[in-house]
């Protein structure tokens, strides 16, 4: 969403999210991305919603047709023109159900912004309701470059068209491929110069017709010839690029008309190079494909990967010239494979049961939404006749997971039996998953539909009516469906659990390549367990990270356990662990949180800073659900002055000058590394090798690194001590710590104490103070170098005549230790972390003094003496240079809360930055050159509205409790939360 203001103040707003993950810098353990089918929303509308989208951890988008249809109410499949995406007065409209074109280019730029795909569905099989020729008031003409021999119908006596009947046997893939869907006209698009069912007869045939499709439109075209028998549909000649500024003229095209002729599935084909040129969209959903013969798609056979043959070979060749991808050689690994650098477009297809068989669709290019698996659900779960043994091993139930796209819920099905428990199931096994959404605007009931289209989907995919299960699953999906998918357990018929493993980063077993555990429990009636090995070793510390309330009501919160031993090296899980009652587990190590001293004092995990250190301000956005959805709208749980308005107001940090931005990460002591990402992905360090000095530019990296850059500096502290006149008091971090106010002029201190019986007086092997003392009336003991002015000793408060100096008494410490004074002099309370403040808290440093043996005494520099009023604060002793420690046992865990580590990255100018608004490597169109020679599509400084910043923490490896070396444990964590309610999310 955007918030204009005047040019004279331009400022931009961004929403951060925090990505923590656990990985290997050297390494490329990756996800399948986390999709959403958002439909029935309007481009303006979804464009709102993506800063909660990317929060939510969605990372693709399914969006509906986006082309013209029958009219501006149509959902989109009764296609009409192939080239209106919003633009042209036809069908008594210029908009489409969803906008105009301008705002759906709008929207596809905010998706890109946010570092997310988008995917439109696609309609190849069929047009619309309408006839061509019915009579003779029916022009021939009815669909835009389309006339009747295009199509399969019947002829009738007296010259004139019909469409044939509906499939009438399913079984009959003739039928199916030739015949008609749902009283739509059917194209015929089967390759080749003959349209296999056109005539009086069912079956009859007819050559099809070649011809100048689009004579007033040479825009719709991208290449001109440049030698004699060349065809434009072959891709002959010369690349220049669709649209207004290819040099094709109307009088070129009659002049080549040779050369642009072309059959129907020819026109297709251009059709969808134009679309993907003109949204730049990152794949299609392929509608009906079981309707279209499977040889229309793609090649098969030897070299079919690198053939641009078929609908799915345009569409990519035209992804790589649109985006400036160089993969040639492959136009499909990345397609099946979620796990490598993505540089093809993704192609999924809707088959809804054979015949025809699937495997031909598979082999010409595209994955398939997995029906067969959600049939096979709706029919188990929550059905305690049936059991669910086998389902713990990858692909079980339904297509491999290099094929599926999984799914409960679509625009044309809304019924999902345990619908909860099945998306517990997509986002954590392997394969590619996805959710449903009408964003709350529930359409009407359609005739001949059987219900609403697009079906009522009644999901809380961000977090409605307080149920966070979705965005909850989201991250899991992040965190943990990485690598293979490894079964667990299979034996009991109601509890299923396998395993994530990666053993890409140098793990030499499933031992050090496990990721997580999943649990799924189908008993609705009981909690179930079962004692079983897993790949995890003996005394794992893992924790449990599904959150919110399980299909039967029993809780899914946080907690530890620790593996027994199985013996071969295997941890053991007791019979005692009950996964609740169609509930589910997920159980990892522990990963890096927000530094819990910084967290707890009110500060957010991601910080940014304008002018170098000033941080930034906030600014308070509305965002509100669809109408059908939760009056309550408030996923956050922030103040809400209205609880039937559905919608809640929300702070995001807002940045008024971009010219030397800084962003700053906070996170606990398991913290070995972090990257930043701006965005899709945008240069931080001006380190980086590509045209845009992208660090991990698309192409190269994988999911887990791509678009991020390495901090430039990094800092990491033990635990932050705070003072107390009662060293039982002593505790860690300042929220709750001992707070000190004295009133200027007035005799006396009120003091806040801190929390009874906080300080355990351990120093933890030398990492942090046993316990630090100071009482403002009492006298500081011992001598300073020079002795006392006036051979009398301060009290540790002193008071001058414009400054104050503060002294506190720690054990003798050692080298390492810093000490700070966190003030306030407008009545808050002081709240800060590691030398820097909060809020309006001011900072100072304080010093070694002189010993009183065997403790310390340190002292501050001068600090400002408020004229009149109050002055609050609180002392704290830290130690900095730790190493990071991995959460192996209780212990470690507790150690790493209490420790700080920062990483930064700085002097970003946003005005002056380059980048590619559609992460990828675009050219700017030239058709007086050659394409190679076309320049790069980069634009200078980001523009007004909404951004996203996220980091991505590497963790200490597991084989030590203390590390010191770059190394990482093979897991990763993430959370998506915006910077001013980080503790909300986390």
């Amino acid at each position: 969403m955007l918030i204009s203001q005047s040019a004279k103040n331009p400022f931009m707003n961004f929403i951060l999210r925090l990505v923590v993950c656990v990985a290997s810098m050297a390494a490329t353990p990756v996800w399948g991305e986390a999709m959403l089918q958002y439909f029935n929303t309007t481009w303006k509308e979804i464009e709102r919603k993506m800063p909660e989208l990317a929060e939510a951890g969605y990372e693709s988008l399914w969006l509906p047709p986006p082309t013209k249809a029958s009219g501006g109410l149509s959902v989109g499949y009764d296609l009409w023109d192939r080239f209106d995406l919003g633009s042209k007065d036809q069908r008594s409209t210029i908009a489409t159900r969803y906008g105009t074109e301008a705002e759906l280019q709008q929207m596809i730029r905010a998706a890109h912004r946010f570092g997310i795909r988008v995917y439109f569905d696609n309609i190849m099989n069929h047009n619309a309701f309408d006839i061509p020729g019915f009579n003779e008031s029916t022009p021939i003409s009815t669909y835009p470059g389309f006339v009747p021999e295009d199509f399969h119908l019947r002829l009738t006596e007296d010259g004139f068209y019909r469409k044939w009947d509906n499939t009438r046997s399913w079984g009959d893939a003739w039928q199916v491929m030739n015949l008609g869907l749902s009283d739509l006209i059917d194209i015929a698009q089967e390759p080749g110069e003959w349209n296999l069912n056109f005539g009086r007869n069912e079956g009859d045939r007819i050559r099809k017709i070649r011809f100048l499709r689009h004579p007033l439109n040479p825009e719709y075209y991208c290449y001109k010839p440049t030698a004699a028998g060349q065809k434009h549909s072959n891709g002959d000649g010369q690349y220049v690029g669709f649209g207004a500024a290819n040099s094709i003229t109307p009088a070129f095209l009659a002049a080549n008309a040779d050369f642009y002729s072309e059959l129907v599935e020819d026109f297709l084909h251009r059709s969808v190079r134009w679309k993907m040129d003109r949204t730049k969209a990152d794949g299609l959903r392929l509608d009906a494909v079981k309707h279209v013969r499977d040889d229309f798609f793609g090649a098969s056979g030897v070299g079919k990967n690198s053939n641009n043959y078929g609908y799915t070979g345009q569409a990519q060749a035209q992804f790589n010239l649109s985006r400036g991808f160089s993969d040639w050689d492959d136009h499909r690994d990345t397609v099946f494979d979620t796990e490598k650098s993505r540089n093809d477009a993704m192609m999924f297809g809707e088959h809804l049961g054979q015949p025809p068989g699937y495997a031909g669709y598979i082999d010409r290019g595209m994955r398939l939404v997995d029906n067969d698996l959600r049939s096979n659900f709706n029919n188990l779960l929550g059905n305690p006749s049936s059991g669910l043994q086998g389902y713990d091993q990858s692909g079980s139930g339904g297509f491999s997971a290099d094929i599926a796209v999984t799914h409960a819920q679509s625009h044309d099905s809304d019924f999902a039996a345990r619908r909860e428990l099945q998306n517990a199931f997509y986002f954590t096994r392997a394969g590619l998953p996805l959710v449903y959404t009408d964003g709350n605007y529930q359409a009407e009931t359609l005739s001949q539909s059987g219900g609403a289209f697009p079906r009522h989907a009644n999901t809380a995919f961000l977090g409605q009516f307080g149920d966070g299960r979705l965005p909850n699953l989201m991250q899991m999906h992040q965190n943990f469906a990485r690598g293979t998918q490894k079964g667990a357990f299979g034996g009991s018929p109601d509890l299923v659990a396998y395993e994530r493993i990666d053993r890409r980063q140098d793990a030499g077993n499933d031992a050090a390549g496990a990721v997580a555990l999943m649990m799924l429990n189908d008993n609705f009636a009981s909690g179930v367990g079962q004692t079983f090995s897993t790949s995890f070793p003996p005394g794992a510390y893992l924790y449990q990270y599904a959150r919110g309330a399980a299909a039967g009501g029993d809780s899914m919160q946080p907690f530890f356990i620790t593996l027994g031993d199985a013996g071969g090296g295997r941890g053991l899980v007791s019979n005692s662990l009950l996964v609740p009652r169609g509930g589910y587990f997920v159980f990892s190590w522990k990963n890096p949180d927000p530094a819990p001293a910084w967290k707890d004092a009110g500060g957010s995990a991601i910080q940014i800073y304008q002018n170098g250190n000033t941080p930034v301000g906030m600014l308070a956005v509305e965002r509100k659900d669809g109408p059908d959805g939760d009056p309550a709208f408030n996923p956050y749980n922030l103040p809400d002055a209205d609880s039937t308005d559905y919608a809640y107001s929300i702070q995001v940090p807002r940045v008024t000058n971009g010219s030397n931005l800084k962003f700053v990460v906070r996170a606990d002591g398991s913290a070995e590394n972090v990257l930043f990402k701006l965005n899709g992905g945008i240069d931080l360090n001006l380190t980086g090798s590509d045209a845009a000095k992208r660090d991990y530019p698309p192409g190269n990296a994988t999911d887990v690194f791509l678009g991020y850059e390495n901090a430039t500096a990094s800092s990491r502290f033990f635990g932050e001590k705070f003072a107390a006149k009662d060293t039982l008091r002593n505790k860690f971090g300042s929220a709750g710590a001992e707070t000190y106010q004295k009133t200027i002029g007035s005799a006396g201190f009120t003091i806040a104490n801190g929390p009874a019986a906080a300080n355990s007086f351990d120093n933890e092997g030398g990492d942090v103070a046993a316990f630090i003392y100071h009482d403002p009336e009492d006298q500081v003991n011992g001598t300073p170098p020079g002795g006392w002015p006036g051979g009398i000793p301060a009290k540790q408060y002193r008071e001058n005549a414009s400054t104050i100096q503060l002294w506190a008494k720690p054990n003798s410490v050692g080298l390492g230790y810093r000490m700070f004074c966190y003030f306030t002099t407008d009545g808050s309370n002081p709240e800060g972390a590691i030398g820097e403040g909060i809020g309006s808290t001011q900072v100072v440093e304080m010093n070694y003094s002189h010993q009183e043996s065997p403790n310390d005494w340190w002292t501050t520099a001068s600090i400002p003496k408020p004229a009149n009023g109050v002055i609050k604060y609180k002392i704290g002793i830290v130690r900095e240079n730790a190493n990071s420690w991995f959460p192996g046992n209780a212990s470690a865990v507790s150690k790493i809360g209490r420790m700080t580590s920062r990483f930064e990255v700085s002097g970003l100018n946003a005005a002056a930055v380059e980048y590619f608004p559609h992460n990828d490597f675009a050219r700017t169109q030239n058709a007086a050159a050659n394409y190679g020679d076309w320049l790069l599509e980069k634009e200078t400084g980001l523009e007004e509205g909404f951004h996203v910043m996220r980091a991505r923490l590497h963790q200490a490896h597991r084989q030590s409790q203390r590390h010191t070396e770059r190394s990482a444990h093979l897991s990763n964590s993430h959370a998506n939360v915006l910077l001013r309610y980080l503790a909300a999310r986390w």
